[in-house]
C-alpha cells in the first residue's frame, strides 16, 4: 500500500531552524505582508533551501507521495492572500481545536486573484528536486470563507463562488506543472456547526476538479465522523480521493461508515495518529488497515497520517511516518497510482 504524507511537515528541531531565524530576521526589517514575504528574495532562498530538506526526510522515511515541503512565513492561509492583494489579513485565529492558528481573511468585497499562490511556485521548485510523485496541500476555499470576517459583498454567493475560481485556477496551474494530485484540507466541514454547508464544499470541489480533469483531487477531512456526509462526498463528480481519520475517537465511527464505500474513489486513510508523539506499532497499524480493506479494497487506499504532521517535534514526525511506511508496504495489496 502506497504512503503519503497529508500536508506539512514539521521543520523546527530543539527549537531552532535556519528558516525560523529567517522570518524573525525579514519581520525586523519589512512590515510583514503576503506580497512583501513573495517579493523578499532572501527569504524565499532559505524556503526553497527547506524544501529540498523536507522532501529528502520524508523520501528516507519511506513515503511514495510527498508534500512539497514549502512552509509559509506565517501560515497558510496568510500566504494565499498573495493572490488577492485587495483583501485584508487580519489576526491569527485558533483552527479547529489545536493549537495552531491561523491568520483570517476580512472579506468585505468580492475578491479577485491577481496571480497565483506560492504553491504554485513552490510545486514547481519541489519537482525540480525529486522525481517522487508530490502532493501539494492547500487549505479549502469552503475554510477560508468559514474563517473569514465577512462583511457585506464579501458574505454573498458572488464571494464564495469567486474564492472558488481562485483555487480552481491554481489548481490548473498546479496540473500544468505537472501536478497528479491535489490535496484540499476543508476538515471544518465535519464540525456540526458547518455540516450543513456541505454543499458549498461539494461546488468547490467540482469546480476544482473540473479545472484539471487530469490530476486527482483529494480531499482530506481529519479530527472529525464522516457520518452520513460519506456517500454525497463520493457522488461529488471529479472526487478522486477522500481523506479519512481512524485515529482516537473517529476510529469506530468512520471504520463502520465505510460500510457505505462505493464506486473508484480513492480512501486517504488517516491510521498514523498525527496528534500524538507516541508511535503506533506496526501490529496496532496492520490491524487498522485491515479494518478498513474489509469495506475498501486495498489497492484503492492509501495509508497517511490522521492530518498534518505539522503539529509533531520533527524526530517524532519522522519515527511515526517511517513506521507507517514500514507497516503500509508489508500490508498484504496491491501498490498502484490511479
Amino acid at each position: 500500500m502506497l504512503v503519503t504524507t497529508s500536508g506539512r511537515f514539521p521543520i523546527v528541531s530543539n527549537g531552532q531552524h535556519p528558516l525560523r531565524a529567517a522570518v524573525e530576521e525579514w519581520r525586523a526589517r519589512v512590515t510583514p505582508t503576503p506580497e512583501a514575504a513573495w517579493q523578499d528574495t532572501e527569504l524565499r532562498a532559505v524556503q526553497a533551501e527547506t524544501q529540498a530538506e523536507l522532501l529528502a526526510a520524508q523520501s528516507e522515511a519511506g513515503a511514495d507521495i510527498l508534500d512539497t515541503g514549502y512552509v509559509p512565513v506565517y501560515d497558510e492561509w496568510f500566504q494565499m492572500a498573495r493572490a488577492a492583494p485587495d483583501l485584508e489579513v487580519a489576526a491569527p485565529l485558533r483552527y479547529l481545536d489545536t493549537n495552531t492558528y491561523y491568520h483570517h481573511w476580512v472579506l468585505d468585497k468580492v475578491p479577485k486573484r491577481n496571480g497565483e499562490s506560492p504553491i504554485v511556485s513552490a510545486y514547481r521548485h519541489a519537482a525540480s528536486l525529486t522525481d517522487v510523485p508530490l502532493k501539494p496541500t492547500l487549505f479549502g476555499p469552503y475554510t477560508i470563507y468559514a474563517y473569514a470576517d465577512r462583511q457585506g459583498p464579501g458574505d454573498t454567493p458572488e464571494a464564495f463562488a469567486a474564492l472558488v475560481d481562485m483555487w480552481a485556477a491554481d489548481v490548473a496551474a498546479l496540473a500544468a506543472a505537472g501536478a497528479k494530485y491535489v490535496q484540499i484540507e476543508e476538515s471544518v466541514v465535519l464540525r456540526p456547526k458547518h455540516r450543513a454547508d456541505f454543499p458549498l464544499v461539494a461546488q468547490a470541489v467540482e469546480r476544482i476538479a473540473s479545472a484539471a480533469p487530469d490530476t486527482t483531487v483529494v480531499v482530506h477531512l481529519a479530527c472529525g465522523e464522516i457520518g452520513d456526509l460519506l456517500l454525497p462526498f463520493l457522488e461529488i463528480p471529479g472526487l478522486g480521493g477522500l481523506g479519512l481519520d481512524f485515529t482516537d475517537a473517529y476510529r469506530a465511527p468512520n471504520l463502520a461508515a465505510l460500510k457505505q464505500w462505493r464506486g473508484d474513489t480513492f480512501l486517504q486513510a488517516g491510521i498514523a495518529d498525527a496528534r500524538s508523539i507516541r508511535v503506533e506499532t506496526e501490529a496496532d497499524l496492520h490491524e487498522t488497515l485491515n479494518a478498513i480493506s474489509a469495506n475498501v479494497p486495498a489497492e484503492r487506499c492509501w495509508a497517511a497520517p490522521s492530518t498534518t504532521l505539522l503539529h509533531l517535534p520533527r524526530h517524532a514526525a519522522f519515527e511515526k511516518l517511517a513506521k507507517l511506511a514500514s507497516a503500509a508496504h508489508s500490508f498484504n495489496g496491491k501498490r498502484t497510482l490511479p
